[in-house]
Formats: C-alpha cells, sequence, structure tokens
C-alpha cells in the first residue's frame, strides 16, 4: 500500500528525537516536510526533507496526508485545528491540549472534518509498561493491591527560561509527565472511585509546577502516580501483590538511544539489557530477576499507519484522550479531579 505522506512540525527534542527518526526509518511513510521556525538542524540530519519556516506551507500543501505536531504544548490547539480543516491527519504530542475546552473543540472538529487525531502516548509501548500488563495478566504476584508509578529526577537547580520548566499555562510536571502516567494507569484500570492529589512548586526558585503525587482508589486496589525533581534512585514501578512484590529501577531505553542519534532500526530495537531487569520478591523471601518485555515505539507509527490505510482502530482512543485532559485542566485549576 501506498505510503503516508507525513510532515513534521516542530524539530526541538520532541520532533528531533521521539518523532522524525520513526518517520524517515519507517518505510510505511514519506517524511516530505520539517517545520524548524529558527536554525538548519533538521537540514543537517535529514537533506532530503524539505525545510521550511512558514506552517502554512504544510499546511496547504495537497500532498500532505499526515501532519506532526511536536510543538510548545499551548500552541497545539490552534495547529490542529488548522491541519484538520485544511484535511489533514495530525500526531499531537501530550498534552493533547493544555485546555478541556480546546480538547472537547478539536475532538468535534476532527468528527466535522473526518480526520483522525492520534495522541502521543508513546509510553504505552515503553517494555516496562508492557511488562506490567504481563504481571497483571498472569497473576504472578497474586491479587495486586499497591501499584506505584514515578518519573523521578534529580535536578535540584530550576531552569527558569525553559519553556517546559516556567509558570505558563500547560507547562511544568503535571502537564509533562502526568498525560504519561494517568493514561497508563486509566487503560489499565479505567477512571478511579476516588482521588487525592498534592501538585505544587517545590524546589526554592522553581516556577512552574515541578512536584506531583496522586493517589487513584480503586475498588480492590490502590494506584499511586509520582513525579518530582528532588528525588533519584527511587524504583520507577513498585507493584504489591499477596504473593510478591514487584520492583522496577530505570526507565525505558528507547529516548536515551534516540537522544544520542541511534536509529529505532532491527529486531533488537527497545530490548533492555538483562541487568536492567526488575525484580519479583516472593513471599518466603525468594527474589528472582524478572525479564523485561521489549518495548518500541515504532508500534505507535505502525498503528498510525493501520489505521489511516486500513481503518484500523487506534488503540489510544481521542474520548479518552479529551477525558484525560479534563483531568490535567481541573486540577491545574485547582479543582477537585
Amino acid at each position: 500500500m501506498k505510503s503516508v505522506s507525513t510532515a513534521l512540525v516542530g524539530f526541538g527534542k520532541a520532533g528531533e528525537w521521539l518523532h522524525a527518526p520513526f518517520i524517515d526509518t519507517l518505510p510505511e511513510f514519506q517524511f516530505t516536510h520539517i517545520l524548524e521556525r529558527s536554525g538548519d538542524k533538521a537540514t543537517a540530519l535529514y537533506p532530503d526533507v524539505q525545510q521550511v519556516r512558514d506552517l502554512n506551507l504544510i499546511i496547504t500543501n495537497p500532498s500532505v496526508e499526515l501532519i506532526v505536531i511536536a510543538t510548545p504544548n499551548n500552541t497545539h490547539a490552534t495547529i490542529a485545528e488548522q491541519a484538520l480543516r485544511h484535511g489533514k491527519h495530525i500526531v499531537v504530542d501530550k498534552p493533547f491540549t493544555v485546555t478541556a475546552t480546546e480538547a472537547r473543540h478539536i475532538q468535534s472538529v476532527s468528527r466535522e472534518t473526518g480526520k483522525q487525531v492520534f495522541i502521543y502516548q508513546n509510553r504505552r509501548w515503553d517494555g516496562d509498561f508492557l511488562t506490567v500488563k504481563r504481571i497483571l495478566n498472569t497473576g504472578i504476584l497474586g491479587d495486586v493491591f499497591y501499584i506505584e508509578s514515578r518519573f523521578d529526577r534529580y535536578r535540584p537547580e530550576p531552569r527558569t527560561t525553559y519553556w517546559k520548566e516556567s509558570d505558563a499555562q500547560g507547562n511544568g510536571l503535571w502537564y509533562d509527565l502526568g498525560p504519561h502516567l494517568m493514561d497508563q494507569a486509566f487503560s489499565l484500570f479505567g477512571k478511579p472511585v476516588k482521588t487525592t492529589a498534592d501538585i505544587k512548586v517545590q524546589r526554592a526558585g522553581a516556577i512552574g509546577i515541578d512536584y506531583f503525587d496522586v493517589l487513584f482508589q480503586y475498588p480492590s486496589l490502590e494506584y499511586r502516580i509520582h513525579a518530582s525533581m528532588m528525588e533519584r534512585d527511587t524504583p520507577r514501578w513498585l507493584i504489591k501483590g499477596i504473593k510478591g512484590t514487584y520492583r522496577k529501577y530505570g526507565t525505558d531505553p528507547q529516548e536515551a538511544l534516540l537522544s544520542t542519534g541511534v536509529k529505532p532500526e532491527g529486531a533488537d530495537w527497545g530490548k533492555e539489557k538483562e541487568e536492567a531487569y526488575g525484580t519479583i520478591e516472593f513471599t518466603d523471601g525468594t527474589v528472582v530477576s524478572y525479564p523485561t518485555e521489549q518495548g518500541d515505539y515504532r508500534n505507535f507509527y505502525l498503528s498510525v499507519y493501520d489505521s489511516i490505510r486500513l481503518n484500523k482502530p487506534f488503540p489510544v482512543i481521542l474520548e479518552s484522550g479529551v477525558e484525560l485532559v479534563e483531568w490535567l485542566d481541573r486540577k491545574a485549576k485547582d479543582l477537585p479531579l
């Protein structure tokens, strides 16, 4: 089948690391344009892809079928609407939009135009998350009563000039990592029956949200999501069941590889080294290494292709993405979740 003609809007870290390598290496896509507002890094890395400065040159180009939006969060909704109304499918980096009103509006424009919105929840294809799903499905821990999912960093000095750490609407850890951790929780168990949250500025001199601790209560378990810029050496996952406890340190290796220019190619892409595997400690004291599933962000883009060309359902349902933004938005406005 014909490849999908694809343009990338934005060439910051997300565009350069998390989108361009997949559009470029997967034969299902034809990489046609990159919008880079300043600099010529895109041209240096992708000399065969046309670099442009003007969004309209992409939006109005009839040959472009798919536009990938990897720009600052508060620009997503505007660019998304323009692209949809010009007959383009879109991939939108998370957070999908900044406000619930924007999310509902883009959903209605998608319905009106018949063009699809693919929300970039790539961490559904993290090896550690796929391993958590396997643990839950196999029942190796017995009945699970507690899950903790953390993304901690140790960066005590705030970077107030960096847009992600600013106090502008839609920035900060809550909008950066909250969408990933919430999406994983909700995709596993749906919406909780009760939620308590502590979301704040923690570091001296910081201006954007740099800490959150949110507890989702379900009928038979508690699920905590947590992120901080003042912690390190904490487990990425902690899962407690009546038969044992799973602990996993370190994050999926794909983003680190992509940041160094490694292309997402080959059968071993996304495989984690054995020394990074998590462990299960059973109630009798036995501790065993538990292999990590192979992660693969390529499967996000292959699902996009299958949805456009074969009309297959996309794993990240737009309605669930809209609901997630509503959760982000409510807490950003200090309303109960």
